[in-house]
Parts: structure tokens; C-alpha cells; sequence
């Protein structure tokens, strides 16, 4: 007879995992495949799984997992100051809501709002708060890495064969919908991959640094085929500063570190004034970045900051609410083809701002403010799985800037950085450097 400790652990285990496969996997696009529609409600969209589906598994799951949480949630504790932040933010949400009902949105039904909003607290709850209460770290990192990773070595080995459907506008896409899963999901696998280089374990077949290094190439070249500058400052961030921080007792692999960094210098002396000029004519609009036509990142970033800045004067105080991009003015809800990126004012303040109005945007400056605080603290760590969260949030902190607010429950983005946030959130220096096993923590609890 299987024991009862063993069985919730299997069920905890599966549904996290479950969860952080489907980050990824509810993004694929089966459009190569030539026999699926684009649109088959409520089953198919873009080729792929309608986010009707994704959203009703991920309400499932969570379901199992709160009543796991509610006997464990003291397994992994959060910090006090995460907590408080947490949920303040969930009140701003609730009560701008409310006010956005009665006095913003009157034409707009109250169903979908309060959907919206129920949505944005299952994003926070379930990826910020109850998967890092009750899902230890290091398997985490290993099942993003893992799904991640193969989604994009494979899309990049199919290139050959399914060239035709693997680009969108010059800008790789690989096997997901649209271009910013796949920069999501290149950065995502570069960054916990990267650790790989230093780890010290028995060579085999398929452990062994040559291998790891092929694979990482790889990936790094699906970043470039992205053509997107931010993707490509994340991966030089994550390389300048990963070299650093990863230790290692071995010769060959402080012999590694050292020739990065030299190769690095040299490159900068002998070519960084051209890279400099490039970059430069790049952002201005100058040039093309990849195969992506020449524009002006900074007057685009800045036409969309603005507008964005119109939309919240419109409603200072309250915000036009979570699902802004969505209203056309119509009372009978909302559809999943009446998304309108052009009102996303690519500014996370400025996006707080239009959704939750002056008390969410003044929120967001804190919480990038302790953004800053996590990064240092995962830093300093000497465990290599926490310093790739701190490493992760580091080289994320510019995009930030530019990126809109993270509240959707179905965005590739918006699900791993709360998972990012919780694990920063926890209150590493009570659970020491082995944190107790889950099954003797749940079994405490019954």
C-alpha cells in the first residue's frame, strides 16, 4: 500500500509541474503541421491551444493546489515584507476595481471585470505565493530549464525543414505563436542553462562541458534570430555577470572563467567603439538589427509611453481596469480576438498607472524598488539555484522599463516572473541551506 505522504507529494509535484510545462506548451503553434485551423473555439487559437483551455487547466490545478497550500503553506515561508506587498497589491487591485465598476467602466459588463481581476489574483496567488510555499527551488529551475530549453534547441535544429514557419515579420519564432514567446522562453532557457557550464559532475555522454557549451550556442543564436535588443542585452548581462558569480573549485573551469573574461576585454578594446556606433545607429532607427528592418527604438518606446500616458488621464485615480485592451465599448463582454496591443503603453509604471490609476502606479515603483533589493539578495548567495533567480530578475530589471504590467494570467512572461518574485520572496535565512523535505512537512501538518 502506497503511503499517504508519498501520494500528496506526487500530487503537489505533478500539478507545479504541470503548471510551469504549460507556460510553454499552451504558446506552441501546430501551424507547420498544415491540418489545424487557425480557430476552433473553445478548443484551438493561432494554431494552437485556445487560452479558454489554458485557463480552465490552470484553474484546476489551482484548486488542488490551495487546499495543499492551506495545510503547508509554512514549508518554503515567505518573507514578511514580500507578504505585505503581496497582498497590498491584491487590495489596490480589488478596490480599484470596484470603483472602476461604478464609476469608469459603467458600460462595460461587471462579470468580465471581476473576471479580470479574479484572474490577476490566481496569477499572483498561484506562481507568486503557493508554487514557491510548497515547490522546492532546485526543481523549479529544472523543469524550466528543461521545457524551455527543448522547445528552443528543437525549433532551431527544425529551421532546415520548417523554415516557412518559423519566422513572423524577419524575427524567428520557432515552434510558439508569436515572437515574444520565443524571446520569452530563449531568454528564460539561456539564463537557467547557463549554470550548466560550471557544474561539477562525472563526465558521460550527456553530461559533459562540450555538449553543454554546443547547446548553449545554440540558444544564444535563437536569441539573435529574434532580432530583438532587449533579448540580446539580457543574454550579455546574464554572461558578464553568470561568469562572475558561478564558483568552482576545478582548474578547467576557473581556466574557463578567466579566458571569457579575457576574450571579453580583448573584444572590448579591438571592437567595442564599431559595436558602440552599431548599437547606437540600431536604436536610433538607423540600422537593422538581425533581419528586422531598421526603427527607431527610442522615439517608438516613447510614442507608446505617451499614449500610454493619455489613456491613464483619462482616469488618474481609478485606472480604466485589468482588461483595458480588450473594451471596444461593447456591453456584451469581451473576445479573445479583440485584444488591442496598441493600447499597451510598453512602460511598467506608465501600465500600472492606466490599469489601477495613481495608487497602483506608486505601488509599482516600490516593487520595482524591491526588485533591487531581491537581485542583491539572490546575489550574495552562495547556492547556485538562488543566484540564478537574482541572476534572472538582474538581467530582467531593464526590460522591465519597457515591458507592461504583469497581470495575465496567460502570458509566458507574466507567469515566471511571479514565480521569480516568490522565490525571492522567501525567507531563505529560517529554511538554512537544506530546507526540510516536503513529505515530513506535509506529513506535520495532517
Amino acid at each position: 500500500m502506497i503511503e499517504p505522504k508519498f501520494s500528496v507529494q506526487k500530487v503537489i509535484d505533478t500539478c507545479c509541474i504541470t503548471l510551469i510545462v504549460l507556460i510553454f506548451v499552451s504558446k506552441i503553434s501546430f501551424k507547420w503541421l498544415q491540418i489545424v485551423p487557425y480557430s476552433a473555439p473553445p478548443l484551438i487559437f493561432q494554431y494552437g491551444l485556445h487560452p479558454f483551455i489554458n485557463f480552465g487547466l490552470q484553474f484546476v490545478i489551482a484548486l488542488i493546489l490551495f487546499y495543499y497550500w492551506l495545510k503547508t503553506k509554512s514549508l518554503f515561508p515567505l518573507s514578511k515584507i514580500y507578504q505585505g506587498f503581496v497582498f497590498t497589491l491584491i487590495a489596490v487591485l480589488s478596490i480599484q476595481t470596484f470603483f472602476q465598476i461604478t464609476l469608469v467602466n459603467v458600460t462595460q459588463s461587471v462579470i468580465v471585470q471581476l473576471a479580470g481581476l479574479g484572474m490577476a489574483i490566481m496569477l499572483i496567488m498561484v506562481y507568486g505565493v503557493i508554487i514557491p510555499s510548497i515547490f522546492p527551488l532546485q526543481k523549479l529551475i529544472y523543469w524550466i530549464n528543461r521545457t524551455s530549453t527543448f522547445i528552443v534547441i528543437t525549433s532551431f535544429l527544425a529551421l532546415p525543414v520548417l523554415w516557412p514557419y518559423m519566422f513572423k515579420g524577419g524575427r524567428f519564432t520557432g515552434f510558439f505563436k508569436h515572437i515574444p514567446h520565443m524571446v520569452t522562453a530563449s531568454t528564460a532557457s539561456f539564463i537557467f542553462f547557463f549554470p550548466k557550464i560550471f557544474q561539477e559532475k562525472p563526465w558521460t555522454l550527456k553530461n559533459n562541458t562540450l555538449l553543454k557549451i554546443i547547446g548553449l550556442f545554440i540558444i544564444a543564436l535563437s536569441i539573435l534570430l529574434t532580432s530583438t535588443k532587449a533579448a540580446f542585452g539580457t543574454m550579455v548581462i546574464t554572461g558578464f555577470v553568470g561568469i562572475l558569480i558561478y564558483g568552482s573549485k576545478k582548474r578547467k573551469i576557473r581556466l574557463f572563467k578567466f579566458t571569457f573574461l579575457a576574450c571579453l576585454l580583448v573584444s572590448v578594446l579591438l571592437v567595442g567603439a564599431p559595436v558602440s556606433k552599431f548599437m547606437y545607429e540600431v536604436t536610433t532607427g538607423k540600422t537593422g538589427f538581425g533581419m528586422r528592418k531598421a526603427q527607431d527604438g527610442v522615439s517608438t518606446r516613447m510614442d507608446e509611453v505617451f499614449r500610454g500616458w493619455e489613456i491613464f488621464e483619462k482616469s488618474p485615480w481609478f485606472g480604466n481596469g485589468l482588461l483595458y485592451k480588450f473594451f471596444s465599448g461593447s456591453k456584451e463582454g469581451i473576445e479573445v480576438e479583440g485584444y488591442n496591443s496598441f493600447k499597451d503603453p510598453h512602460n511598467m509604471f506608465v501600465s500600472c498607472g492606466v490599469i489601477g490609476g495613481y495608487p497602483l502606479m506608486i505601488l509599482s515603483i516600490i516593487g520595482y524598488l524591491l526588485m533591487i533589493v531581491a537581485v542583491m539578495k539572490g546575489l550574495k548567495e552562495t547556492d547556485p539555484y538562488r543566484q540564478t533567480m537574482g541572476l534572472f530578475l538582474l538581467a530582467h530589471l531593464p526590460v522591465f522599463v519597457i515591458y507592461h504590467a504583469s497581470f495575465s494570467l496567460g502570458g509566458v512572461g507574466d507567469r515566471l516572473y511571479w514565480l521569480v518574485y516568490g522565490y525571492l520572496g522567501q525567507e531563505w535565512y529560517s529554511l538554512g541551506k537544506n530546507p526540510g523535505k516536503i513529505t515530513q512537512a506535509i506529513g506535520n501538518s495532517q
